[in-house]
């Protein structure tokens, strides 16, 4: 799972491939919300605020 902004996206995918052999589901974490997670404040990869969720 990773939450990361528009700028590394695609290295997410990228990433999730290579582990799990398979397409990610991508959600906007605008767009879900979750009653037993809350979304970090900062993406994976770099200090932005997070805008997707791939998983």
């Amino acid at each position: 799972m990773y939450v990361v902004c528009n700028d590394h996206l695609t290295e997410a995918i990228d990433e999730f491939v290579e582990v799990y052999e398979q397409p990610p589901d991508i959600y906007e974490l605008d767009s879900v919300s979750f009653s037993d997670w809350i979304a970090p404040s900062i993406c994976d990869k770099c200090d932005k605020g997070p805008k997707y969720l791939v998983v």
